[in-house]
């Protein structure tokens, strides 16, 4: 395929530690993908990190947040060293121009430059959980061990462990060694899609009709709401994917409509139309049928641009509200926010730098091998980070606290609304 000029952040090019061609130290992976190499320290780094993200398309500004996250953390809290360890950073673009969003092609193509690349030493993602059904695979069979992966945002609960959902094999089928190299700290879609059911019970909805996008992540989110919504007796009144390339989803809103729908939960991700999705539900239904989806509906800025339509409409998130971080999160939250030069801070990124502090972690306490990086990973355990106290659970889940915020939109941002913690063993 044609490559694709992805979307980057500017910074100074001396800045960045760039290898001439002629360099016999393999240090950048392809640019058709990736940035420069980040480092700022003395010499060549040792190892490097990848980030994997969507970098274009309607929500990209989230992703650039993340990647923004990931380099304060590299620069300013480990001065570019992971132990005894330098540490060079690249970010790699998962997205196409053509796609507005994650593509099958350039996740497996990434997954398999940095599986051959021996100085790669882990990765920060997918943002996606299509695209880290791909990678984790590929990345678990890499010369010289598996690549250690940990994602700030895939809830897709087939990756990690099972549910009735799930498809066949999984998640058996993404660790073909029978090794465990991946772990996430957002929370997995079993509690998001049933607090958001939950939340429409306390809004006395009694019914609800479930569109979604027919993807991993967006039919797994449904149907997770589904079966939770069954169990509350909110009536489910239909249960239908829309098509991404559609022109009008006016006969979905008139389908709907007949239906006498209180509520309509949108299980999937906005760059898969759902701005237009939106508009044309509310142009069918009006204001009264509540609007609620999961963490794929944003950044808010992203479904902002339905307009009126999608003013109010609640939208979860996979992790703690900003507002609810301990003295470290909050203590990060004011460096970051100076480092960014940008007051308002995205809860992914937060995330994002969470997961950067426990890879360069899991890379400090290893002995330079990936396995070891992979087997310091399972190990961590985390005291007052800038996401709490938590740990990871034998499949790699988050644990033992489970948090789904909810916020609603208001103008193109996100007001908080509320956060339902759950619990799991560990």
């Amino acid at each position: 395929m044609p490559s694709v000029r992805p979307v980057f952040p500017v910074r100074p090019v001396l800045s960045w530690f760039v290898p001439s061609p002629q360099s016999p130290w393999r240090t950048t992976l392809p640019s058709s993908s990736c940035g420069p190499v980040f480092y700022k320290g003395s010499g060549k780094p040792k190892f490097l990190i990848a980030s994997d993200l969507p970098l274009q398309g309607a929500g990209r500004a989230q992703p650039l947040s993340m990647v923004k996250a990931i380099q304060y953390v590299l620069e300013k809290q480990y001065n570019f060293r992971a132990g005894t360890y330098t540490i060079g950073y690249q970010s790699c673009d998962d997205s196409t121009a053509q796609q507005g969003g994650w593509a099958a092609e350039k996740a497996t193509a990434n997954a398999r430059a940095y599986a051959a690349d021996r100085t790669v030493i882990g990765v920060l993602g997918t943002f996606n959980s299509g695209a880290a059904k791909l990678e984790i695979p590929i990345l678990n069979r890499a010369p010289g061990g598996p690549v250690a992966m940990i994602s700030a945002a895939n809830t897709a609960v087939g990756l990690t462990h099972n549910a009735p959902w799930n498809d066949p094999g999984e998640p058996r089928i993404y660790y073909p060694t029978g090794i465990r190299n991946y772990v996430r700290v957002a929370t997995s879609d079993d509690y998001q899609g049933p607090f958001a059911a939950d939340l429409l019970k306390k809004l006395k909805k009694k019914n609800v009709y479930i569109l979604h996008d027919n993807q991993t992540f967006g039919k797994g989110v449904a149907n997770a709401f589904r079966s939770r919504a069954n169990k509350l007796d909110i009536q489910v009144l239909g249960f239908e994917a829309w098509d991404a390339k559609a022109a009008s989803y006016e006969a979905i809103g008139e389908r709907i409509k007949a239906t006498g729908a209180q509520s309509v939960y949108l299980g999937g991700i906005v760059c898969n139309n759902g701005v237009k999705l939106i508009k044309d539900l509310r142009a069918v239904l009006g204001p009264g049928p509540v609007l609620a989806a999961p963490d794929g509906f944003t950044p808010f800025s992203a479904t902002a641009e339905a307009g009126s339509g999608a003013q109010g409409m609640y939208i979860s998130v996979a992790g703690l509200p900003i507002s609810k971080l301990g003295p470290t999160g909050r203590k990060f939250l004011t460096a970051f926010a100076a480092y960014q030069k940008k007051k308002v801070v995205d809860p992914y990124a937060v995330y994002a730098a969470q997961t950067a502090d426990i890879l360069l972690g899991a890379i400090s306490r290893s002995n330079g091998t990936r396995v070891s990086v992979v087997r310091e990973l399972f190990k961590t355990r985390v005291t007052n980070g800038i996401m709490g106290t938590f740990r990871f659970d034998q499949n790699g889940d988050i644990c033992p606290q489970k948090a789904i915020s909810f916020y609603r939109l208001k103008g193109t941002e996100g007001a908080y609304h509320s956060v339902v913690i759950g619990t799991a063993r560990c």
